[in-house]
């Protein structure tokens, strides 16, 4: 009898998980319904705004700029500065490490002294237990990406590389490739040297159009850049936030398809034990029946 305690308490509890499971699943659902929304609303203005970027940059005449310029100092002593975004929640399979890998990987590549701008709970909890020091005062959540939140991380970014107290910075962040698949990004986003000497090695044939940068391409600079990061940060956060969801639903979804058959597996063998049960019962009242009338005889 205890045996069959035991194997029903189990079958109880892991019914019980299966339902939240798959009550999270079809959270993940509702929030990656709406998280497309947004990307795909967001989608027209960013590849509007990367393109006049592009545009402008080929057209920008050589004068030396903050976010054009190189750091020249040895590579021990550049800061990098990288934005991660995490989740603020786990149970979302190999989501939040894979970035985080990606991000360690990259810090040893580029050498010299880092700063890690982490957006999401899960990141910023990952690096405390691990003794990594991070920007304790950059607390953004990854819930719901919004244009405000991105504009404030695009002044605390924009503003230390102004400064001089970071030398670059990338973005790693997650892109929902697909319903099944998820791949990890790395964009550099300052200095824009590199992004502007790819764009000006254009093909020969391609129309330039005459720009006329008033009041001076510097000041145009000034005003397109900032919006432009601001863009793209926000494009991360949704896009991040989409591949997220998109995740706790594969992982809901296995550890429901999981529990349906370890329950299965449970209710055959409580199946077997109470029949052996029954069964030892059976044998128990046969042979007394039997001891009670060879007495009576």
């Amino acid at each position: 009898m205890a045996q069959l305690r035991e194997i029903k308490n189990r079958i109880d509890s892991i019914e019980g998980t299966q339902k939240i499971t798959s009550a999270m699943y079809m959270i993940s659902t509702t929030k990656l319904r709406q998280a497309k929304i947004s990307r795909d609303n967001n989608a027209v203005y960013f590849n509007a705004l990367k393109n006049m970027l592009e545009r402008l940059l080929r057209h920008l005449p050589s004068f030396d700029h903050p976010y054009l310029r190189v750091s020249d100092k040895p590579k021990e002593d550049q800061v990098h500065a990288y934005i991660v975004v995490t989740a603020d929640r786990g149970l979302a399979g190999a989501y939040n490490l894979n970035v985080i890998k990606a991000a360690d990987k990259l810090a040893g590549e580029d050498g010299g002294r880092t700063q890690l701008f982490v957006v999401g709970e899960a990141g910023r909890r990952y690096y405390h237990n691990h003794g990594v020091k991070y920007e304790e005062g950059f607390v953004y959540s990854s819930e719901r990406p919004t244009h405000a939140r991105s504009r404030a991380i695009t002044e605390i970014v924009l503003s230390k590389f102004e400064d001089g107290l970071i030398d670059d910075l990338k973005i790693i962040y997650t892109d929902m490739k697909s319903a099944i698949e998820n791949d990890v990004r790395v964009r550099q986003m300052l200095p824009l040297v590199s992004a502007f000497d790819k764009m000006k090695n254009v093909p020969g044939d391609i129309y330039n159009e005459e720009f006329l940068l008033s009041p001076s391409p510097r000041e145009v600079l000034n005003a397109v850049v900032p919006n432009y990061l601001n863009g793209y940060i926000y494009s991360a956060l949704i896009e991040s936030f989409c591949a997220e969801q998109n995740s706790r639903m594969l992982a809901m979804q296995t550890a429901s398809d999981a529990a349906v058959s370890i329950v299965k597996d449970l209710s055959v063998k409580y199946n077997r034990a109470r029949q052996q049960v029954i069964t030892q019962e059976l044998t128990e009242v046969s042979a007394g029946a039997e001891a009670i009338g060879a007495f009576m005889d």
